[in-house]
């Protein structure tokens, strides 16, 4: 496993995807969110790709859940893609479903 997290963003398909890697645990978003500039990066991306992600948490959940909302209020449908059966477990435990718009790919 990772010992740390980055991100890409990439074009899929004509999409602009923030792709997440590695490790996006609570233990490490501090240093990471340091280094995200969301209006920069995350700059007309409508998904987030969880594919590369080797370990997530109720923190990465949080996360995504703000950036859902600081895109709604662009106008903006922030589908998430990729997401690992741990994760989905947490959505469905915390009852996410309604706010985090999973692509079912």
């Amino acid at each position: 496993m990772s010992s740390g997290g980055s991100w890409q963003r990439r074009e899929v398909h004509g999409q602009n995807r923030l792709y997440l890697l590695g490790d996006w645990r609570v233990a490490h978003l501090d240093g990471l969110l340091k280094r995200l500039d969301w209006n920069r990066e995350g700059q007309a991306c409508a998904a987030i790709a969880l594919d590369e992600l080797a370990a997530g948490d109720s923190a990465t959940l949080a996360l995504l859940m703000e950036w859902t909302q600081i895109q709604e209020r662009q106008g903006v449908t922030l589908h998430i893609c990729g997401m690992a059966q741990p994760l989905q477990e947490l959505v469905a435990l915390y009852r996410l479903q309604d706010m985090l718009h999973l692509c079912h790919d």
